[in-house]
């Protein structure tokens, strides 16, 4: 692929070498009138022909303008002058032997297709030094493919000054904008979109309301599921209906590589351009992210998918950034977790263990000493955890004191946008330490949430998580915010929290998720994030104390009376086996609660509590 050129002068044996040869190949072609555009290689042995044409150098000419100012003349011209002005072609020198300044040609190389909005990379570019000239050849609203050929080229700039190494310099800024700051895509895709589809992977939990959503903006469906029966798939929230194309990647296929082409095939016959491929849950972000970068649509850096996936790999990674990340290591056989320990002697001893690759607190345990972290290991390592996986390993970390929070944002080509902020309840129950009760929303509107907003940016930017959602659970401790995972994906909990986002902030994760991908403008409206709320909200994960058969839920009358109420999903009904909440996994059911009176929404978020001891459910 072409990505320019430099004019040379003949002023060494190289260049000597090459206008010999060129002489060489004319005479033998019989060439005595007339321009000629002779390609040669120069290879180990010497120069050699590649094609000559008995015309003008083409490119539309853009090159003229440094031909002249470089050399003082050039072939265009020339030609004319030897048909039509004999002295004026006689008093040329034979070869130019010295540059008055230095020029290169940059041929603009589109590494991604799609339909533009924009080429903010070229007014940078106007600004250089050495800019001259420009011939623009996509413009806005029009579809600019991958460039494989002259014909395919979406812009080249004239560059020229009297210092070469500016022109240099500002060549290989041309190179940099290609990766990063050229264009601005309304949507990226292989092909020019008519109606277009967003394909979702993994549907279930809030990745459901994101397939809904596709469906409500009038794009194509498709449902791609990453694994065959996966645990969670029942994960939907109550009402949500979907209609669209099912395709089945074949997890269980021993070459990962022929299973990935085999699912590629599947979706090249979809008879829709596909405009959009998003993970709908944490099981769908590493399909996505290879199948997004297969099929050119808009996706985050493909060398660091695992590091968005794996918890391990996820902290080394952004502590290698300089981001405070928390002291832990990955052990598949207890001797290797044992010299960890021993080595680390935390003080006070409290050592987090828990699955490298699950969700929703699934066996995250809190160990006090060896023997129980022994004790959580060997129920963790080797076993299949809430998302179906096996866990290879277990991971272990420092416990990590203080108030947790999370931040979900949306990217757009590395432009962070704050969705939401919620402040996590999480209490010791049913013997286990970290059951969510609820979460409250809040907004950017003090120190305190603005350092949770710069942390998680920085850990955007470690991760490289520059497009689509994020998922930040962050731990504020004594000397500051910590990551304790970010998934790439929207917030999870089946989407219930949806209703408080829109009521309280006035937009939702889910949906701006799809405007990053599909309506730029609409994203492009947003602020950076909303530091007053019109509403105050909460949701409140409901809490099982006790195991048993449901008879009623006689408690659900008195909360659907609250001044606060405005939803309530429950996961269980009567005749169901009531479990003891130890995770999400096990929660009977959330209620959404937002009024214009915070203290009557804490007042209500209360009486849940204590229906909750005494009231919410009769057992048999």
């Amino acid at each position: 692929v072409y990505f320019g050129m430099k004019i040379r002068c003949v002023d060494d044996d190289l260049t000597r070498s090459i206008v010999e040869y060129q002489r060489s190949v004319l005479d033998a072609v019989g060439i005595i009138n007339g321009p000629a555009h002779a390609e040669v290689m120069l290879t180990k042995t010497g120069p050699c022909l590649v094609e000559v044409g008995s015309r003008c150098h083409g490119g539309e000419g853009t090159w003229k303008p440094i031909a002249d100012s470089c050399v003082g003349y050039n072939q265009i011209d020339a030609t004319l002058d030897a048909y039509l002005e004999e002295g004026r072609f006689m008093a040329l020198p034979d070869v130019p032997r010295k540059l008055r300044k230095h020029g290169r040609e940059a041929f603009v190389v589109a590494r991604e297709s799609g339909v533009l909005r924009g080429s903010p990379g070229f007014d940078d570019i106007r600004k250089f030094n050495s800019f001259l000239s420009e011939e623009v050849a996509v413009h806005k609203g029009q579809f600019m493919p991958l460039t494989v050929d002259c014909f395919t080229r979406p812009a080249a700039f004239q560059l020229l000054h009297e210092d070469e190494a500016v022109v240099e310099r500002e060549y290989e800024r041309v190179r940099e904008l290609e990766i990063s700051g050229m264009w601005d895509f309304e949507v990226i895709s292989p092909h020019k979109p008519e109606t277009g589809a967003v394909v979702v992977v993994d549907p279930f939990s809030s990745g459901a309301q994101l397939a809904a959503r596709v469906l409500t903006l009038g794009y194509k469906l498709i449902m791609l599921f990453s694994e065959t029966d996966s645990p969670v798939a029942s994960l939907v929230q109550q009402g949500t209906c979907l209609q669209g194309e099912k395709i089945q990647h074949d997890d269980t296929n021993p070459d990962s590589m022929s299973a990935l082409e085999d699912t590629i095939i599947k979706l090249k016959e979809v008879p829709h351009p596909i405009v959009a491929i998003l993970p709908g849950a944490e099981t769908g972000v590493l399909l996505a992210d290879k199948l997004a970068d297969k099929l050119k649509t808009r996706t985050n850096p493909l060398f660091l998918s695992t590091a968005r996936r794996n918890k391990y790999v996820m902290g080394e990674t952004i502590r290698k950034a300089g981001v405070r990340a928390v002291k832990q290591t990955i052990a598949s056989d207890w001797d290797a977790a044992k010299v960890f320990l021993r080595d680390w002697n935390p003080d006070p001893y409290k050592v987090i263990v828990k699955p490298n690759q699950s969700a929703g607190s699934d066996d995250v345990f809190l160990c006090n000493s060896e023997e129980e972290v022994k004790r959580g290991f060997d129920k963790i390592n080797g076993a299949i955890n809430g998302l179906g996986v096996v866990n290879e390993g277990v991971l272990i970390q420092e416990f990590l004191e203080g108030k947790e929070y999370v931040v979900d944002s949306v990217s757009r080509d590395g432009k962070h946008k704050v969705m939401a902020i919620w402040e996590y309840d999480k209490r010791h129950v049913n013997g286990q330490f970290n059951v969510y009760f609820g979460m409250k929303i809040l907004c950017v509107d003090d120190e305190l949430t603005r350092q949770l907003v710069a942390y998680q940016q920085s850990v955007l930017d470690a991760l490289e998580i520059k497009n689509g959602p994020a998922h930040a659970e962050v731990m504020l401790t004594k000397s500051g915010p910590c990551l304790v995972e970010v998934g790439s994906r929207c917030h999870g909990g089946e989407g219930t929290w949806q209703p408080i986002a829109n009521g309280c902030i006035g937009h939702n994760q889910i949906d701006v998720t799809l405007d990053c991908y599909v309506r730029p403008d609409e994203f492009d409206k947003l602020p950076e994030f909303k530091s007053s709320m019109h509403r105050y909200g909460r949701e409140v994960f409901l809490v099982a104390r006790e195991d048993g058969k449901i008879k009623s839920i006689p408690g659900i009358d008195t909360i659907m009376g609250l001044r606060s109420f405005v939803k309530c999903e429950m996961c269980v009904q009567p005749g169901d086996e009531l479990k003891k909440t130890v995770d999400c996994f096990t929660r009977p059911g959330a209620i959404q609660l937002i009024h214009d009176d915070a203290k009557v929404v804490e007042e209500d978020y209360e009486t849940i509590r204590k229906l909750e001891a005494n009231g919410l459910f009769e057992l048999v």
